[in-house]
């Protein structure tokens, strides 16, 4: 059985996508999204997840904000994570001409995160140091360590990172897509696969599309030759001319890390195809269809294909960071130093910060083969912070390379993807 750590809450039922194949005939508009595509249409049959789509924005807005605290109060950000964000001007929205959609509310009113998010104690949480966590030494859960990160950068002034190189906008958005993001998706798409859902489908269904952050069309937003990162013209593009809707022409979070590690398994000729995005996509459209003819033979895989897929792009995410650290630590030697001046450090405190948030996003929906103990071997082997002055470079290279191993050997990616990753 799979397991899911975290159900979805039925108050709300609640940027890279994939097409895997030579696109041609795209016509690529600027960052405003484009004046229309007359030869695009909407595959995806539904745009009612507007609850899913703020919790999208609003996750990256405030990982946006604590980014930039000594601009933003804790009442501020606090206001965005508490359901009081209802007539606040859409950050995302800022660059675009959009459909109408300027405040929260145009898109759905009254989206809470903070009653989404799990309570659950965090893997080895209890491992934190004082400046990262409110009870070090203690168990914390995901809702407690977002709080104290808001007011250490809110109303403290800390940042952008801790003493100890946690950075607190990676956590404040990477965390916030593990939890409500890919926890309450999953958990939907589990049900569907396990045969467990028997009423409000379509709903429910457009819930977990919602999450995952999909625009209604795939090809006009991809570009899988052009050697950056999957997206044709940023995650943006008005399909039909009325101005970008937010829910059905936008890219968000997780279909762009779909698309982006996508890209770069599609772009390495060493290794077989693995189009995350597409699977994921084609999944979700052809369950979508099948629910609105009453047909649900077919249900159960298209969920788990594309929870497969959503799934092993969080490990991917893992992968990839990592390798960004292992990197950083080829440039250095003997016992690991902090960041001087405008340097990130001998490891990198963004790249360390995203691979411990991805790592505990599996905490909230994992295969079975990945085992509890292998997740927290993985944590383990990333640290509690990054190890300055208490590893060599070899040393810590050595731990990032066996968190790689279970995660690679888990999920079964060759060794060119990973690399390449």
């Amino acid at each position: 059985m799979q397991r899911s750590l975290f159900r979805y809450t039925t108050a709300f039922l609640l940027p890279l996508l994939a097409v895997g194949l030579v696109l041609t005939g795209c016509d690529s508009t600027g960052s405003n999204g484009g004046g229309g595509d007359e030869t695009a249409t909407f595959e995806y049959p539904s745009n009612n997840y507007g609850a899913e789509t703020v919790t999208n924005l609003l996750a990256f807005e405030l990982g946006v904000r604590v980014g930039n605290a000594t601009d933003n109060s804790e009442s501020a950000l606090l206001d965005r994570y508490e359901g009081n964000a209802d007539d606040i001007t859409i950050r995302a929205a800022q660059d675009l001409t959009t459909e109408g959609q300027n405040v929260y509310s145009d898109i759905q009113g009254g989206v809470d995160l903070s009653s989404q998010v799990s309570t659950a104690d965090l893997l080895r949480g209890n491992e934190l140091e004082s400046p990262d966590s409110p009870n070090a030494g203690s168990p914390v859960n995901t809702d407690e360590l977002l709080r104290y990160y808001f007011q250490e950068a809110g109303a403290n002034n800390v940042g952008p990172a801790t003493s100890n190189g946690i950075v607190l906008s990676q956590f404040a958005e990477k965390m916030l897509l593990g939890t409500p993001l890919y926890g309450q998706g999953a958990a939907i798409l589990s049900d569907f696969a396990n045969g467990n859902v028997s009423s409000n489908r379509a709903e429910q269904w457009d819930a977990a599309f919602g999450y995952f952050g999909f625009p209604r069309t795939l090809e006009p937003f991809v570009d899988y030759e052009g050697g950056g990162e999957g997206l044709a013209d940023g995650p943006a593009r008005d399909i039909d001319g009325d101005g970008v809707d937010l829910t059905s022409e936008y890219v968000h979070t997780w279909a762009a890390y779909a698309i982006e590690r996508s890209a770069t398994a599609e772009a390495n000729s060493e290794s077989p195809s693995n189009n995350f995005a597409q699977r994921a996509f084609e999944a979700l459209v052809q369950g979508r269809k099948e629910i609105a003819n009453e047909n649900y033979e077919n249900l159960s895989s298209r969920a788990q294909t594309a929870l497969d897929a959503w799934e092993a792009t969080v490990a991917v995410n893992v992968i990839h960071y990592i390798n960004s650290m292992e990197g950083n630590l080829e440039d250095a030697s003997g016992t690991l130093e902090g960041p001087q001046g405008d340097s990130s450090g001998d490891v990198g405190e963004d790249a360390w910060g995203e691979a411990k948030a991805f790592a505990w996003s599996l905490q909230f929906y994992s295969r079975d083969a990945l085992r509890s103990q292998d997740l927290n071997n993985v944590l383990e082997d990333i640290g509690n912070d990054p190890p300055y002055g208490e590893m060599t470079a070899s040393e810590y290279a050595s731990d990032l390379q066996d968190a790689t191993d279970i995660l690679a050997d888990t999920y079964g990616f060759s060794d060119s993807n990973v690399a390449a990753w």
